[in-house]
């Protein structure tokens, strides 16, 4: 953000001086800290009393009184207008008109002196340099000198391992006079080693010091689009500011990825994605990732989500809803992936011959159902019980080795024959009729084959979306599956249902403000970061 700062002082013989200055930070901060970018210099001022950020145009938010890090809670956000000041203690902020090549412009005032005690002015008037026998040129260099040792030369000698390091050590001096500021809450584990960051005394953080940690970032492109040339003079310290408060390290304003995507193939001639400059306003419409070579299953939610139920082997008509197989993951962001044995099987059994056992094919392996059946029906021939082979065969009789007297080889031969045939029967019955051809598609040349379960349990994986924070929505609000009739038909949400309730990055009544960060990372884990650490 550029600012143009306007102070504004009263001089004693009636005159306004006014000073201009130029302010180029993500945020602005305005307290009594000399550290902050606007000084108030005043008791009734807290160290750290505010900041003023740009959310299309210039908002004030304001600390919690007396606390030393704005950015723990905020308790008031007034937006800057012209003509409407806002009193920060005794002074006084307003937005005024910027000049062009300013995101904004403010200027300060001190509108009221402090409340003094009577005799204080009479005191100070008679207590001067002067009095004490000391000219202002010798009270500068004795300043000088003693900032220098304290704030310099002490803390220097920790960190340059001068003579008196240890005893600065043991005094517990250090560093921490230059610390500008507390470390984001993932880094204040190490905030007492600066050399974790700080390699080289005096020299900015680099990059290999932050992937010591980070190592497994990923890269924001994929290595055909040569990231290191996009990215070219950036360091990780360029978009994540630390020193800055507890909140994060990154900036969330849309300026950062919208210098970019603004115009994309400037940057980027063979990026897919199209130009975007806010999510209200300028957005592509949503892309789909689907399967390659079709899904391979067959699945009507409209025959599912009947209103009158679907059949349960075991309990009748059963109505189902959404989340009778669509169950959240442990985080809640997401959906747990389908699993047959889990949402299906209560209903779509996989019985070989039902009247006999309840005994069930294995799902996922074509060859081993057929084997299965195979061995389960030469069982019968050669061991079953009256009941069980004649339930099995259709025919009065038991199983051959059950019978009086030695088998002989022939008598085997044609019991394993008759059951051979009746497996290959109820193989093919099995496959193409009554249970596979439900929801798969099947082929027969010389062995059964299923067509391959190509089922998207992410459908956007450029995006995150969470469930959770949407717990409050139906699913068909959404996902209009109601008259699906085959899996093809993708009920994904367009960005017109999005936008019902997600505005772009400026405040909108009755809708979220939605920027970039909340929908899109930076790093994307799938691209292992390529370049040489510097």
């Amino acid at each position: 953000m550029k600012l143009l700062l306007v102070t504004r002082t009263q001089r004693p013989e009636g005159r306004v001086a006014q000073t201009r200055k130029t302010i180029e930070v993500d945020w602005v901060r305005v307290g009594r800290n000399a550290s902050c970018e606007i000084h108030l210099p005043d008791a009734r001022v807290a160290l750290e009393q505010g900041m003023i950020v740009n959310r299309d145009g210039l908002v004030y938010l304001e600390g919690e009184a007396g606390s030393q890090d704005i950015t723990r809670k905020s308790v008031r956000s007034v937006r800057m207008k012209p003509g409407e000041p806002i009193d920060v203690g005794p002074y006084r902020l307003e937005a005024i008109p910027a000049p062009e090549g300013y995101d904004g412009a403010v200027s300060v005032e001190k509108a009221r002196d402090a409340d003094v005690a009577p005799d204080f002015a009479s005191r100070v008037s008679r207590t001067t340099l002067r009095s004490i026998g000391m000219t202002k040129r010798r009270a500068a260099w004795i300043s000088i000198f003693v900032i220098a040792v304290l704030f310099f030369l002490v803390p220097a000698g920790r960190v340059l391992d001068l003579p008196w390091r240890e005893a600065a050590m043991t005094l517990g001096i250090g560093d921490r006079f230059w610390n500008p500021g507390p470390l984001m809450l993932g880094h204040q584990p190490i905030a007492a080693k600066c050399a974790a960051c700080h390699e080289v005394a005096f020299q900015q953080v680099k990059d290999r010091a932050c992937l010591k940690c980070h190592e497994k970032i990923g890269e924001h492109v994929a290595p055909a689009m040569h990231p290191a040339a996009l990215f070219e003079g950036a360091r990780c310290a360029s978009c994540h500011r630390e020193h800055k408060g507890a909140k994060a390290t990154h900036r969330d304003d849309d300026g950062m990825c919208i210098a970019c995507h603004r115009d994309i193939h400037a940057k980027a001639r063979d990026a897919k994605s199209g130009n975007v400059s806010d999510f209200a306003k300028a957005h592509p419409k949503f892309r789909l990732t689907l399967p390659t070579g079709g899904h391979g299953l067959k699945f009507p939610h409209a025959v599912h989500l009947d209103r009158k139920g679907v059949k349960s082997p075991g309990k009748g008509r059963v109505v189902l809803e959404c989340a009778s197989c669509h169950k959240p993951d442990s985080s809640g962001r997401l959906m747990q992936p389908i699993r047959f044995e889990k949402q299906c099987q209560e209903c779509h059994r996989l019985d070989i011959e039902p009247a006999v056992m309840a005994r069930e094919v294995p799902h996922g392996d074509p060859a081993a159902v057929a084997a299965m059946i195979d061995e389960f029906y030469a069982n019968l021939a050669l061991k079953g019980t009256r009941d069980s082979f004649q339930k099995a065969f259709g025919v009065p009789g038991e199983g051959l080795l059950r019978r009086a007297g030695a088998a002989s080889e022939g008598e085997r031969e044609d019991a394993l024959r008759m059951a051979s045939r009746k497996a290959a029967k109820v193989t093919a019955e099995l496959f193409d009729v009554r249970v596979c051809a439900t929801c798969h598609e099947v082929s027969h040349a010389k062995d059964w084959k299923i067509a391959p379960v190509r089922a998207s349990n992410r459908w956007m994986p450029g995006a995150r979306f969470d469930h959770k924070a949407h717990a409050s929505a139906k699913c068909a609000d959404c996902h209009d599956v109601a008259m699906s009739k085959t899996l093809r038909d993708v009920s994904m949400p367009s960005i017109e249902t999005c936008r019902e309730c997600h505005a772009g990055s400026a405040p909108t009544e009755k809708k979220v403000t939605s920027n970039c960060l909340l929908c899109h990372g930076f790093h994307d884990p799938r691209y292992t970061w390529g370049a040489d650490a510097k």
